[in-house]
């Protein structure tokens, strides 16, 4: 089996309102006006509520993005 490596957005809990609305960029808060992409899905959980939400990045990707990726 063949492991799929992934970079994973940052944890719902920080986020700021702009982020988690996906207004502003995941990575580095910058507004998002034209050519967003998808980072992904940012992970969080309040209790039993799932928080969960996909989040967006900068395109061309943000420079702050980080270069470590974790298997998923």
């Amino acid at each position: 089996m063949t492991e799929t490596w992934r970079l994973k957005p940052p944890p719902v809990t920080e986020l700021d309102g702009w982020q988690y609305l996906g207004w502003h960029c995941c990575w580095c808060g910058s507004l998002l006006r034209e050519g967003a992409r998808s980072a992904g899905r940012a992970e969080g959980h309040s209790g039993a509520h799932d928080l969960s939400i996909e989040v967006y990045e900068c395109d061309p990707p943000c420079p702050e993005r980080p270069t470590e990726i974790e298997p998923e």
